[in-house]
């Protein structure tokens, strides 16, 4: 069975580690981070078999999976094309085309990759064996170990061009952390809202959640994905314009559209 390095031992990294821990005992996993004490937590913890805040692990691994945040990644494969030369590698990154060019660029025939599930809170303290269990894992291609790895975390693997990826993730995932941000932002900005913030519920809760995610992962979701983004924010902005004119105008159709929202709803959640 193959040794499995883990490079970047945060939310996503960690989770992987413990999962295939759990699924496949016979494989080993290393790990590496540049930080010193998420590589002592990782260790202590028994989350990986080893690991160091260099890339020595790669040396002895068959498997490589970036779990690096976007912003580090672009330096790191420049590392890997010498530390892991031949060896299959992929990552976990939330966009697809730029880190795919990256890769390209050092001379890694990358195989991409994105779990889509996550937290809202991050690191290596909030890792779960169980994060991926069900959860869409998008590939560039299916490849070997990986793909078998991925499925046995839980995982069903979904094969998809990088473009294509990038441009359904920003309706899907990406706006939706903008929609919340621009949400809490508006709120509050108003001068009642230290009232109103004694009287948020559910709805505030469920709306403000994503509001809540790591802001360096999302600042690097949108440099590598600003063009998807524009376009589904002015989409948004669109339907928030007709919305806005059907409550104006006391239209009774607002009810329709309301009517339309929910029916979507609830045709994905039964799918």
């Amino acid at each position: 069975m193959p040794t499995v390095a883990i490079v970047g031992l945060g939310l996503m990294g960690s989770s992987f580690a413990l999962a295939l821990k759990k699924a496949r005992p016979d494989v080993t996993v290393v790990g590496s981070d540049r930080n010193p004490v998420v590589v002592r937590k990782a260790i202590d913890r028994e989350i990986v078999a080893t690991a160091n805040t260099d890339l020595s692990v790669v040396e002895v691994a068959d498997v490589v999976v970036v779990g690096a945040p976007l912003h580090a990644m672009r330096e790191l494969f420049a590392q890997l094309a010498v530390k892991a030369a031949g060896k299959p590698i992929t990552d976990m990154a939330s966009t697809k085309a730029t880190v795919m060019e990256w890769a390209a660029a050092e001379g890694i025939d990358l195989v991409g990759g994105h779990p889509m599930c996550g937290k809202e809170t991050s690191g290596i303290d909030h890792a779960e064996a169980d994060l991926f269990e069900h959860a869409p894992w998008v590939l560039t291609r299916d490849d070997g170990w990986i793909t078998e790895l991925i499925e046995a975390v839980g995982a069903h693997p979904v094969v998809m061009d990088a473009v294509t990826h990038d441009r359904l993730v920003a309706g899907v995932s990406h706006a939706a952390f903008l929609l919340s941000v621009g949400y809490v932002l508006a709120l509050s900005r108003r001068e009642d809202w230290p009232q109103a913030s004694r009287l948020a519920a559910g709805g505030f809760r469920d709306m403000s959640r994503l509001a809540a995610g790591d802001p360096d992962l999302y600042a690097g979701v949108a440099r590598t994905n600003r063009q998807n983004l524009i376009e589904m924010l002015d989409a948004v902005s669109a339907e928030l314009a007709r919305l806005r004119r059907h409550l104006e105008a006391d239209d009774p159709r607002l009810i329709e559209l309301f009517e339309e929202a929910r029916d979507v709803r609830e045709r994905w959640a039964k799918s």
